[in-house]
């Protein structure tokens, strides 16, 4: 999937819009005099154009090219029932040459990287000599698309305590994940690292102030801390082990993070005092997230059932002493991994991601398996899918304003994209079988384990 396609759809879709503006003028005039352009009351046309077969009183509005078709069919994505039969060419567009057998096989996707464009365009959103593709599902409205990408992908996604900000890494520009901030409703990018060496995983300090972030520019996956503009670098953390997804606790002055090598050759959950450098294992696990919830001090992670396994389940402990207590599986799926934990602004819910059949991947490793967005309530219950089954989904993160940003490529690339946590239940696109995570085993939905 190219991105570069994207723009040169949407340059090439401006011209179609100030064709169907003209379309609507004529329709108006026609209406009004009863005449229409060319001298006929039932079609108008322009000047090497088609008869655009607009009856007299139709209306139409610049830019609603494909939204006018696309409401004929449901949200799942149904057979395309072909263009009405009142859009058949009228006489007068008889002496222009008929669409070939391959005019009439293209579709829309083809069109737009093809030269030149089709003659007419209907009040419809159909153009001469295109056939119609099938409908592609997006699940509920409210998705939003906030990075946009030419080349490489957008991941790692994370937004600022104010939820204007969002930070991301992202190969924009070069083969090696470089952390960008934009504004959540702005398009102007503003690098923050620029070396030669990978730089992913930014976290937001509760104050907004700080970011913590991980890097290989010393050899290895280290953690690091920079203020928001992107100086005053330090590191955190050093050695042969990978240490990566760093979470700020809510004083700001803790660092909880994931860490692979030493001794176990496991996944092991690691904090660190930003001011005595002092570091400690607290468990085995992946991907920690720390509690905004300034009561209690805890942390939501994914930790494997079985060891080497893909088989994650969504966990959080208490930090009493700086020891682990209160170790509680929160959700798992039968048939699902889940991933990827984010706390709401509160701490009372959690978003993650789910893939379907984890073990099954492509030549590259990567999981080939349905990825999805979900919440939770901290107690796993009121379990929520946020996404629709349309694309890859990932990394979630919790904003203030009330949604969920993650990782998506529904729009052809990997960028980011966010959608409303308490939106009503999406409705799946072409989905089979059900990959809800199931709650764990015990009372209340939950297991307890000491």
């Amino acid at each position: 999937m190219n991105s570069d396609r994207i723009g040169s759809i949407n340059r090439r879709w401006s011209e179609p819009s100030r064709w169907l503006a003209k379309a609507t003028l004529a329709a108006a005039v026609a209406t009004l005099t009863g005449v229409s352009m060319n001298g006929c009351t039932s079609s108008f046309r322009m000047p090497g154009m088609h008869d655009s077969h607009i009856e007299p009183g139709a209306t139409a509005s610049a830019g609603s090219t494909t939204d006018a078709a696309s409401q004929q069919f449901d949200e799942t994505g149904g057979s395309d029932p072909g263009p009405a039969t009142a859009n058949k060419p009228s006489a007068s567009g008889a002496g222009a040459p008929p669409p070939s057998a391959h005019d009439l096989s293209m579709s829309y996707e083809s069109f737009a990287e093809s030269a030149p464009p089709p003659a007419s365009i209907n009040v419809f959103g159909e153009f001469d000599g295109v056939e119609r593709g099938k409908v592609k599902a997006i699940g509920e409205v409210g998705f939003q698309q906030h990075t946009f990408v030419i080349e490489g992908y957008d991941g790692d996604v994370a937004v600022d305590p104010t939820g204007r900000y969002i930070v991301y890494s992202s190969t924009r520009h070069i083969e090696h994940p470089q952390i960008y901030m934009q504004r959540v409703d702005g398009t102007s990018v503003t690098q923050l690292t620029n070396d030669s060496a990978d730089n992913a995983f930014p976290a937001f300090s509760p104050d907004g102030k700080q970011i913590a972030f991980c890097s290989t520019r010393s050899g290895n996956w280290d953690v690091y801390v920079m203020d928001s503009d992107g100086r005053n670098v330090v590191q955190v953390t050093s050695g042969q082990n990978q240490d990566l997804h760093p979470s700020f606790a809510p004083d700001c002055k803790r660092l909880a993070y994931c860490s692979i090598g030493g001794r176990s050759n496991q996944w092991e959950l690691w904090t660190a005092n930003l001011q005595t450098n002092e570091k400690r294992m607290i468990g085995f696990g992946l991907f920690p997230s720390w509690s905004p919830d300034k009561a209690v001090d805890r942390i939501a992670y994914q930790r494997s059932r079985q060891r080497g396994s893909r088989w994650f389940s969504l966990w959080t402990m208490d930090l009493i002493d700086g020891e682990a207590r209160n170790v509680t599986e929160v959700a798992v799926s039968a048939n699902a991994a889940i991933v990827s934990p984010s706390w709401s602004p509160d701490g009372r819910k959690m978003a993650f991601a789910t893939i379907v059949e984890p073990a099954r991947t492509s030549g590259k490793g990567k999981p080939e398996g349905q990825q999805d967005i979900w919440t939770i309530h901290a107690d796993g219950t009121n379990r929520h899918r946020l996404t629709d089954g349309n694309g890859t989904n990932a990394v979630p993160c919790w904003g203030a304003d009330n949604r969920v940003y993650f990782v998506s490529n529904r729009g052809g690339t990997e960028c980011v994209w966010s959608g409303q946590a308490d939106a009503p239940p999406t409705r799946m696109a072409e989905h089979k079988g059900d990959d809800a995570p199931k709650p764990a085993v015990g009372s209340s939905d939950t297991r307890e384990t000491h």
